[in-house]
């Protein structure tokens, strides 16, 4: 199942096509077609059968882009990078690009060559995808002023990193993150904290708590003022969630212990035990699921509603004792 730093990233690129033209033209200098616009992520075959790719964009016919984000080795790409471009080649009649997304080397490394299987014959398929590792120099890289939508790139390539680097790249990317336009601002202030780790994050929320403890720069600043207001707006909706819970649990409990109330009055006057204003004030005032269960099964055998509700009828107290007079001990036996 595709992670939430994988999907954020697929959904920013597929509402904004422009983002993976400027990715490419920013590490390799080449330009692809502004035409491009995503198109259905899955291809279909003559027999029912698809193969789901993580996007695809087509700029009219003839040109087509297959994207990959790979967080991992995965063996199972073998086989789907080029039956995927082999039926986008076949439908289009034109070779179009396989670009693979990755912040890892290995994975880098793995997706370059994991497309080629020969036989012992000398039979050889093979795929060259464009692998596009997004490590310490392409983040800085994409943290260009000029360009800052593309700052969600470099923060999706820290999400395995922790260190003082990784949090200057996530602030930077931050900063110029308020370049944008308000509302591509906030989305992808969301976007940003959506990629990172909770292990960032965490060491995020308690620089923001004590800014004191580190050195902290306007970048940090910024990103500290964010994650108080996404906090406290976080805080906002577990409280009022919490209400809404309470009050649920609170008024399901007043509801069954009603329905306990109606059910005991009901059954004494059904034996003919009318009970009085008080007795049924009592009744009503009991919240106390247990007694109410307990009062119902003594309405069912009790010959009073006194009875039925277990109260006592005071006795006469015992008069006192004249000063100075004693029992008088009886005689022992002989």
């Amino acid at each position: 199942m595709p992670s939430t730093p994988h999907e954020v990233l697929i959904v920013a690129m597929r509402e904004q096509p422009g983002l993976l033209g400027a990715l490419v033209s920013r590490l390799t200098g080449v330009q692809l077609p502004r035409s491009l616009k995503p198109t259905d992520a899955t291809l279909r075959f003559v027999k029912p059968a698809e193969l789901r790719l993580d996007l695809v964009l087509q700029g009219g016919r003839r040109r087509w882009v297959l994207v990959e984000l790979q967080r991992s080795v995965d063996p199972a790409k073998r086989r789907r990078w080029p039956l995927a471009a082999s039926l986008l080649f076949s439908q289009t009649g034109a070779l179009g690009d396989v670009i693979v997304i990755t912040a890892r080397r290995a994975v880098a490394r793995w997706a370059e060559r994991v497309a080629c299987v020969r036989t012992r014959l000398g039979t050889t398929l093979q795929l060259k995808p464009v692998v596009l590792h997004l490590g310490a120099a392409e983040s800085k890289a994409l943290l260009d002023e000029r360009r800052p939508e593309l700052a969600l790139f470099a923060a999706w390539a820290m999400q395995h990193r922790h260190g003082p680097a990784a949090r200057a790249v996530v602030e930077r990317a931050f900063e110029l993150t308020e370049r944008l336009p308000r509302a591509l601002r906030r989305a992808q202030q969301r976007a940003i904290l959506s990629v990172l780790s909770e292990r960032m994050l965490e060491l995020l929320r308690e620089a923001s708590m004590n800014p004191d403890k580190i050195p902290e720069t306007p970048a940090a600043r910024k990103l500290r003022l964010f994650l108080e207001a996404q906090g406290r707006k976080k805080g906002r909706a577990e409280g009022e969630a919490k209400g809404r819970a309470e009050g649920r649990a609170e008024g399901e409990a007043k509801g069954r212990a009603e329905g306990r109330q109606d059910a005991l009055i009901t059954l004494l006057r059904a034996r003919g035990l009318a009970p009085s204003p008080d007795d049924e004030a009592r009744i009503r005032g009991c919240a106390d699921a247990a007694k109410l269960d307990r009062w119902i099964a003594r309405a069912a055998t009790a010959t009073t509603v006194r009875e039925a509700l277990g109260t006592r009828t005071q006795g006469a107290r015992a008069r006192p004792r004249p000063p100075g007079r004693s029992r008088p001990t009886p005689a022992p036996r002989s």
